[in-house]
């Protein structure tokens, strides 16, 4: 098998799966930043495993994927729980900071424009994910993975009026809170 056809069948579940992937794994977890890590990991995993054993004998992608999401949030949480010390960062490293001014150069912007409007776009996330961990799944099932706000409230067992509360409700006291 070719890396080309391996990285074409990768991309193929990628983009098939990754909704319900995060719907899965977001509405298994406390809060964004976690649903972030695990989704990663899953995505790791599913191409460590085809690199090494192929796709052949893969009938269903998607329920294959959700069972390495199951599998990683078991594991992540039983992580957790054992080191009950760990606490999750909210700043910027160096290397993101690096990798920022990288991107956001090309664009003929100037760096303080730039980390100004990822700073205060961090700033506000932060601040959805940590007010409300129900308000930070809806905004990042619907802005991140692009969901309807119809799948959204199914996916988190909602009312499609309280997402959609939560949704507006929380975009204007943000526009408010950071003079948007």
């Amino acid at each position: 098998m070719g890396i080309d056809a391996l990285e074409s069948y990768f991309n193929s579940v990628y983009s098939e799966t990754f909704a319900s992937v995060s719907r899965y794994v977001v509405s298994k977890c406390g809060s964004i930043q976690e649903s972030e890590d695990i989704i990663q990991n899953v995505y790791a995993r599913f191409y460590q495993r085809i690199a090494k054993k192929g796709y052949d004998d893969i009938e269903n992608s998607e329920a294959f994927v959700i069972n390495i999401a199951k599998f990683e949030c078991k594991n992540y949480f039983s992580f957790v729980k054992k080191n009950s010390n760990t606490s999750s960062f909210t700043d910027f490293s160096e290397e993101q900071m690096v990798e920022i001014e990288a991107r956001m150069s090309k664009e003929q912007r100037s760096l303080e424009d730039v980390l100004c409007n990822e700073l205060v776009a961090k700033q506000i996330f932060d601040d959805i994910a940590n007010d409300d961990p129900v308000t930070g799944k809806i905004f990042y099932l619907h802005f991140v993975c692009d969901m309807k706000l119809d799948e959204v409230a199914k996916s988190l067992g909602l009312n499609l009026s309280t997402v959609k509360n939560k949704l507006y409700r929380t975009i204007e006291r943000q526009r408010k809170k950071f003079n948007l």
